[in-house]
């Protein structure tokens, strides 16, 4: 079985935004509920209808991410401690590890420049409907099968052909061919703005964790402020944390405390 792979080139019409920080007008709806880059979406659409209609109905695991969105998975899927499982990214100048029984993803990217596929609207991750469940793909599963024969006439292709690699995820397909259609013309990019500053959160709503964020405090609910703040999104809110978080919250109207509770939360998550 040929397992479909090509190296990815982001569109030209994506490079005024960063990564996780999309327009919210260059996004569309995909048929298994959530948003991909536009003209990406359109082809992920005739895709999905092949699919069914050769009896398989493919199911969205993850589809456009923002950055906090990326950061919040990040975090709870990586740690600062050799775990065993060979998996590594680099983040903060610091080397993590993958947790056992976690899939790899991609490190978050303050700058905005690189990140994971799926913050620029192209990438998804799939399984398929199997008896009103979401059953995975894998190399012997007829879905997974379909994809690689099918997949590319859409554009759509694996991020990686080594099935024996510790990185390979059968799941994740990724549109690779840039400002190209499949059928070799050049996709019409949607009318957007120059990207806008990204609303707090991203976009994205939040639960509260339940107890305050506030100086000692470590993991994703940390890091998360962080990154709202314009603290180093590491996880560990220290004593230069508080410092910005309190200058966040005079310049946002709260009372600088210098904790997170549920009403600056709200603030910054919805």
């Amino acid at each position: 079985m040929n397992l479909p792979f090509i190296k990815l080139v982001v569109p030209t019409a994506l490079k005024q935004y960063k990564n996780g920080q999309l327009a919210e007008n260059v996004l569309a709806p995909i048929k298994t509920g959530g948003k991909m880059y536009a003209p990406v979406a359109a082809e992920f659409n005739k895709m999905y209808d092949a699919a069914l209609a050769a009896g398989i109905k493919l199911k969205n695991v993850g589809d456009y991410r923002s950055f906090q969105g990326q950061l919040s998975m990040f975090m709870d899927r990586y740690v600062t401690t050799d775990t065993g499982t060979g998996v590594t990214r680099q983040y903060e100048g610091k080397t993590w590890w993958l947790k056992k029984g976690k899939a790899p993803s991609a490190a978050p990217d303050p700058t905005g420049l690189k990140g994971s596929n799926h913050g620029w609207g192209l990438a998804i991750d799939l399984g398929y409907d199997q008896g009103g469940k979401t059953a995975s793909f894998g190399l012997n599963v007829p879905a997974f099968q379909w994809m690689c024969a099918n997949a590319p006439k859409y554009g759509f292709y694996l991020q990686g052909n080594n099935p024996s690699s510790k990185e390979f995820e059968a799941w994740h397909w990724q549109y690779a061919l840039g400002d190209a259609s499949p059928d070799g013309s050049v996709q019409a990019a949607p009318v957007a703005p120059a990207a806008a500053p990204a609303p707090a959160g991203g976009g994205m709503k939040f639960d509260y964790p339940g107890t305050p964020v506030k100086q000692g405090s470590k993991g994703p609910a940390a890091a998360l402020v962080q990154a709202i703040i314009g603290a180093k999104a590491d996880g560990d809110f220290g004593p230069k944390s508080v410092a910005s978080l309190k200058a966040w919250q005079t310049a946002n109207g709260l009372t600088a405390d210098g904790s997170v509770g549920p009403v600056t939360w709200k603030k910054m998550f919805g």
